[in-house]
């Protein structure tokens, strides 16, 4: 609080405003404002480089697989997808790839597998082989402890030159 003073006292006689001591409590809410926006600047700042760094671990495993992936999808003369396509799709973990193999693979091959009549025209067609070698390729690279039941699924397929059928248990 400043006042000014034109009366005796130490110093007022001059007519200088003077100043008078401020009580401590009146600057600690000051000090530890400060702080806590201080403290809670660098929790944030933190959890933003946290989550950066393991983004960019992610995208790098990603591109790793991918590569692989592709590199082995090549090998058997499946070219229509590119790394950047694969990454954008399964991730770094084959997402939903991976989270039920058999139910997806299931799906797409019956899927794929049917003519596309309805009613009593839907019959089965074949099935390329290298679709079901394209989905064990998936697996082995993104979720290989998965394999044995993709390879059961596959076996129990009837795959003979003219139909896909599930064999009857």
């Amino acid at each position: 609080m400043t006042t000014t003073s034109t009366t005796g006292g130490p110093g007022g006689t001059d007519g200088l405003p003077q100043h008078e001591d401020e009580p401590d409590g009146t600057r600690r809410w000051i000090v530890y404002t400060a702080a806590a926006i201080l403290a809670v600047g660098v929790g944030i700042l933190m959890a933003v480089l946290y989550n950066s760094y393991h983004a960019s671990q992610d995208r790098e495993l990603a591109e790793q697989r991918a590569a692989e992936l592709h590199g082995k999808f090549e090998e058997i003369g499946i070219t229509a997808f590119d790394e950047d396509q694969i990454v954008a799709v399964l991730g770094a973990d084959g997402g939903g790839f991976c989270s039920d193999p058999a139910a997806l693979v299931k799906a797409t091959a019956n899927l794929g597998s049917t003519n596309g009549a309805t009613g009593p025209g839907s019959r089965p067609s074949l099935v390329d082989e290298r679709r079901l070698a394209g989905d064990r390729l998936v697996i082995e690279v993104y979720c290989p402890e998965q394999l044995d039941e993709f390879d059961d699924y596959v076996d129990s397929l009837n795959l003979d030159e003219n139909t896909t059928n599930q064999e009857e248990s």
